[in-house]
């Protein structure tokens, strides 16, 4: 069933074959996806949308310096996210985090499976009269599962032909809607007299958002040409991606209040039926190539944790319990936005660790017999981050966000406790 042999260890010269074009894509597919389309539909109407999409775009421009940093390690080491973390967090450490992004990955696929359903249901209804959400929904999951098993090799093709088909059909409904309602009328709806987001927050969500991608990295771009492609092809991509996806949710939302409508982040409720079809195509490629990444990485975190699983039983276990929870439908979508702080919650100061472990700390030595059993000094960091993000996420809540501020803190944290523990180490070495 599967054509894959892909696996765990560092990537050899002669594997790295993904050129500039094909990371662009694999990184457009990612980031042009119903849950972006969604954040970017709640900033309206708190922000304008000229000041939305200045927040989106410089808070884009810092999450891709994280993610082409994140990346980079992937190209140079050749290991995938968990594997790397070995040197970082320790060998029993690195698993606590693999076993932790497992979990909020499978949350993510969970409800964008949902969400394509729904997707695909549309153009299937709008096509042939066929309703039937339960079945659309394993279709999703069931396309998602075959890709996935087919290794990154078929990742690539697939992602490269749907990010092109979806950038091309995107564009087309954006200058659809611009096109039948006035570029100046959506700049100037009336804004909310009491708005619930302000500037700094939502460009704290947009940030947030890049961060959510921090596990993915290593995984996909450890098989590129080179460190300058893999940064590059990563930032394109992912910016591309996620300018269209918040623009086009901007977009959905300025038109709602313009005709009256109730609020939505489905571009096909605003569009007549012929481009309602095409955008509804669009919400589904994008949860499929998305969700096909996502449960790659699933796979890829699973095999970290023991040499015994192999990559066909894993994408296959994980992709048929993906399947079945987002039978759960609407239940899934209550909780949608307090997932991602969430998933933020938990990984920024994984990755904040690890990019001052390796760019600033200098600890880029992956021999087995130099790996430690538990990073005491990444531990504590993460623990007291993660406290520091919730705290003034739900009970203090910080007016500039908590993404920056917990990325920051943590780095900042884990440096000091590094050089105090080595240190003691040091005093301890003397004394005896």
């Amino acid at each position: 069933m599967s054509q894959s042999h892909d696996n765990i260890r560092a990537v050899r010269d002669n594997e790295r074959t993904v050129g500039l074009f094909k990371t662009i894509f694999i990184w457009l597919a990612a980031s042009l996806v119903i849950p972006t389309v969604m954040t970017g539909q709640m900033f309206i109407p708190d922000l304008s949308p000229t000041t939305a999409m200045e927040a989106i775009i410089i808070a884009s421009l810092l999450g891709c310096i994280a993610l082409g940093a994140i990346a980079a390690i992937g190209t140079q080491t050749g290991f995938t996210t968990f594997v790397y973390a070995r040197r970082v967090f320790g060998l029993s450490g690195s698993k606590a985090f693999a076993i932790l992004n497992i979990v909020l990955l499978l949350g993510w696929g969970v409800i964008q499976g949902y969400l394509g359903g729904l997707a695909l249901n549309k153009v299937l209804s709008n096509l042939f009269g066929f309703d039937n959400i339960v079945l659309t929904i394993i279709l999703t999951q069931g396309v998602v599962l075959l890709i996935t098993l087919q290794g990154h090799k078929g990742i690539e093709k697939v992602e490269s032909i749907a990010s092109s088909l979806m950038l091309v059909m995107a564009l087309a409904v954006i200058y659809y809607l611009l096109d039948q309602n006035g570029l100046t009328a959506v700049k100037n709806i009336p804004l909310s007299d009491s708005p619930a987001l302000s500037y700094s927050i939502v460009f704290d969500i947009v940030l947030a958002t890049a961060f959510s991608w921090m596990a993915l990295p290593c995984d996909y771009n450890r098989y590129c040409k080179s460190v300058k492609i893999s940064v590059s092809g990563i930032s394109i991509g992912y910016m591309v991606g996620t300018l269209i996806a918040m623009g086009l949710g901007i977009l959905v939302g300025s038109i709602s209040i313009i005709n009256g409508l109730e609020p939505t982040y489905d571009p096909a409720a605003v569009l007549d039926s012929s481009f309602g079809t095409i955008a509804a195509l669009v919400m589904f490629l994008s949860v499929m190539t998305t969700n096909v990444m996502v449960l790659y990485s699933i796979t890829m975190s699973t095999m970290s944790l023991s040499s015994k699983f192999s990559f066909a039983k894993v994408a296959l276990f994980f992709g048929l319990i993906s399947s079945l929870a987002s039978l759960l439908q609407e239940l899934l979508m209550v909780a949608f936005f307090d997932w991602i702080l969430l998933v933020g919650a938990f990984m920024i100061p994984v990755f904040s660790i690890m990019l001052v472990d390796y760019y600033i700390l200098k600890n880029q030595d992956m021999k087995e017999d130099r790996l430690i059993n538990i990073n005491i000094p990444a531990l504590i960091t993460v623990v007291i981050s993660v406290l520091f993000s919730l705290y003034f996420t739900y009970s203090n809540p910080l007016e500039f966000g908590a993404t920056a501020a917990t990325f920051l803190f943590a780095g900042v944290l884990y440096f000091i406790l590094v050089k105090v523990f080595s240190k003691k180490e040091q005093l301890s070495l003397e004394m005896e």
